[in-house]
């Protein structure tokens, strides 16, 4: 099971992967995903400054409408490119969890709703306490992915405790 968007305590957004007892927490690649925007918006006006040149070419001159052209044409493979890298990194940077969280390790568990948020905290057996929180669906399937972390991790002979 997976979750996406999540936001941890920290203030990073991540995506939550549950593999039997571990959940594994995958940091986004926002950087990344801002270049895979500001490219988008290059291709985007690349071709709206070439349906200008065309204009411009019958309208005006055809050295005009060249160097528009030019230019155009290089927003448009500029945007690509990067479009294309930022994907490549995208991918490479997402697909190598960060840490994880064992449900060994979990000492207590609670989820908590307010005003359409859903926090999970999660204290660890050493102390530290660790909070997840988002909104939606992917709020609903963060306590859920939680809950059968811990399901999956207790003994079959006991009931697991309820995330509250």
């Amino acid at each position: 099971m997976k979750v996406f968007p999540v936001a941890l305590d920290s203030g990073e957004t991540a995506s939550l992967h549950l593999d039997d007892t571990t959940v594994w927490i995958t940091p986004a690649a926002a950087r990344w995903r801002r270049l895979l925007r500001w490219s988008a918006g290059s291709v985007l006006v690349g071709l709206g400054l070439a349906a200008i040149a065309n204009g411009l070419t019958h309208a005006v001159s055809p050295t005009v409408g060249l160097v528009s052209t030019g230019v155009a044409v290089a927003l448009v493979l500029a945007g690509a490119a990067g479009a294309a890298a930022a994907g490549a990194l995208i991918w490479r940077a997402e697909r190598r969890p960060a840490d994880s969280l064992s449900a060994a390790d979990v000492a207590f568990a609670r989820s908590e709703a307010d005003n359409g948020r859903i926090t999970v905290t999660v204290e660890h057996a050493d102390g530290v306490t660790r909070t997840f929180s988002a909104t939606g669906m992917a709020g609903a399937r963060t306590a859920q992915l939680f809950a059968r972390m811990l399901s999956a991790a207790a003994p079959a002979d006991e009931t697991p405790a309820p995330i509250r």
